[in-house]
């Protein structure tokens, strides 16, 4: 932003919501990571996104707009081209006499402004909005892909089939080409996890993860099925000759916008061959824990425990369930001049200045356990090992916790507490666990509500029942049901492509390892009597964590107990 960094400085502390010493860390990590002080601040939780706005906008005398609440209508916001918009961090949201009315990021831009100005050849009223409300605008110029999507694949479609001759000559011609390319963007566009090429008998489907679930997006004729395979091996270096094995590989997709890596793993099936490609784009800034969704009580636990200069900090869940995320959101807490961090991850999701990141390579030696031994002789003072798979990895993670170091790694387990008999049986030693292990967060994700389109309801009596059952499996528990009387639920709109929920956050449980727990591992006891110990010693578990989201309307009983229900 164009205001002198002494004056926004002054801006911030005068809020009284940052103290000078987390502004002094702040601004130092910013100049070692190019990252801007706004989005470091935000980051690192000192301050949201929404106050920063409102203290800037007050000193600059501008309005805010919240644009998730403003119907943008595409003959506005083509005013100026996309790629113009994002250069110049801004968007048109709409007109009024005489002039039109511009969001910025930055609205002492006054370059970008001018531009504007000429571009439309009207006068323009400036108002203040965040970085993540104007990237959530922006892809409403991908609004028109929606609606030209099943014309651009059947266009190409109909040139692939009429195409005769060599499999990987076709595979690089235009029209196979255009078919991937679309069908990336439109994922890309829809904020896609993964996308799916399945083939049947006599089509092809294209399905897309959106917030956890699996959508059907479009069928294809069978005929294109081989080109557009081989497309993606040829993007992902693989055997186009090869369909009889399992290949795994990835390659860099460019938007306008932004290069994002794609995961790519190839199986053999009954009709063909299976594609499935995992998007990971690197976000502008990591998300904080708060946003990631733990409650102030979970917070303090896990600030607690990553203080530690050493030992084992687990995150448990089943895969997609965010594990990665919150141990990158943990990394960035922990990233500073001070210390030595590495990782070992297969794959690398994002990029972080400052760490040293490694990649899981069987056909080079490099597995978890051998990059954990590598890393020993590295100098390191916290090292993140992307899952501990097998008793080789975790017998290296706890040595390196025992002699000074700070570990960090994912389990696959139900629940925080099944995690130490997992680690007993796969042949660690209870009393080193006991010795090492800090903290176990165990996670799930469930879709948030559309807040376009949220209602409130009361809660049904069939619906009291299911989470009094559930609120019995906790003895211990302090929820109380006669506070339940109101739930949540979005009827589906435009935003949230009718499905009534938007964007996804983490339900948690976070098992501290006090001198009872440590003494229940040693006894090898059971993941029950560890979780009958932790709940009593305040334990929050993920289902009454899921309450209290769905109290203040982030998501539905429905979600909770999808995730979670026992």
């Amino acid at each position: 932003m164009h205001i002198p960094k002494q004056k926004f400085k002054e801006i911030v502390l005068n809020s009284g919501i940052v103290e000078e010493a987390d502004y002094q860390k702040s601004q130092e990590e910013a100049k070692r990571s190019g990252l801007s002080i706004e989005n470091v601040l935000i980051g690192n939780g000192h301050i949201t996104e929404q106050y920063l706005i409102e203290i800037l906008a007050k000193y600059l005398e501008l309005p805010t707009v919240d644009l998730s609440n403003e119907k943008i209508k595409f003959s506005d916001i083509e005013l100026i081209s996309e790629s113009d918009a994002k250069k110049k961090q801004l968007i048109i949201f709409g007109k009024e006499k005489g002039f039109v009315k511009v969001a910025m990021i930055d609205p002492l831009n006054l370059q970008a402004i001018e531009y504007v100005k000429t571009k439309i050849g009207m006068p323009v009223k400036i108002y203040i909005t965040g970085q993540n409300d104007i990237q959530k605008a922006w892809k409403r110029y991908k609004k028109d892909i929606g609606k030209e999507f099943h014309e651009i694949i059947k266009r190409n479609v109909e040139k692939t089939k009429s195409e005769k001759g060599d499999i990987k000559k076709i595979a690089q011609d235009l029209p196979v080409i255009s078919i991937l390319d679309t069908i990336l963007d439109y994922a890309i566009a829809h904020n896609s996890s993964d996308i799916h090429i399945e083939v049947f008998e006599e089509k092809v489907i294209v399905r897309y993860r959106i917030d956890g679930i699996l959508r059907d997006i479009v069928e294809l004729p069978v005929n294109v099925h081989m080109a557009i395979v081989a497309r993606i091996k040829i993007l992902s270096n693989l055997q186009i000759d090869e369909h009889l094995t399992p290949q795994d590989g990835r390659f860099k997709f460019k938007t306008e916008d932004q290069s994002v890596s794609i995961r790519v793993s190839i199986m053999p099936t009954f009709h063909g061959e299976k594609a499935v490609m995992r998007i990971l784009s690197g976000s502008a800034r990591p998300l904080s824990l708060t946003e990631l969704g733990l409650s102030e009580h979970n917070l303090k636990l896990v600030n607690s425990g990553i203080k530690k200069t050493q030992g084992l900090i687990l995150v448990t869940g089943p895969t997609g369930s965010g594990k990665t995320t919150t141990l990158y959101s943990i990394l960035h807490l922990l990233n500073n001049p001070e210390v030595n961090i590495c990782t070992i991850e297969d794959p690398i999701e994002y990029d972080i200045p400052r760490i040293n990141q490694t990649q899981v390579n069987p056909k080079t030696g490099i597995t978890f356990a051998e990059g954990l031994r590598s890393f020993l002789r590295q100098n390191p003072n916290i090292i993140m090992v992307g899952e501990i798979r097998d008793k080789e990895t975790l017998e290296m993670a706890i040595h390196a916790s025992l002699t000074g170091h700070l570990v960090l790694s994912t389990l696959h387990t139900n629940n925080a507490a099944l995690a130490i008999p997992r680690l007993i049986d796969m042949g660690a030693e209870p009393f080193l666990i006991s010795s090492t292990l800090n903290i176990i967060i165990a996670q799930r994700l469930v879709r948030k509500n559309c807040p376009k389109c949220l209602s409130s309801q009361e809660v049904e009596n069939d619906t009291i029942e299911i989470i009094k059952e559930q609120l019995k499996l906790n003895p211990y528990n302090k929820f109380d049901i006669k506070t339940f009387d109101t739930s949540y639920n979005a009827k589906g709109c435009k935003n949230c492509n009718n499905s009534g929920y938007h964007g996804q956050i983490g339900i948690f449980e976070t098992l501290k390892i006090s001198q009872s727990i440590k003494d229940l591992i040693v006894k090898k006891s059971s993941g029950d009597k560890i979780k009958e110990v932790a709940l009593s010693e305040n334990m929050i578990p993920m289902f009454e964590d899921g309450l209290e989201k769905i109290q203040t309307g982030q998501t539905t009983i429905t979600e909770i107990l999808r995730a979670v229900r026992e």
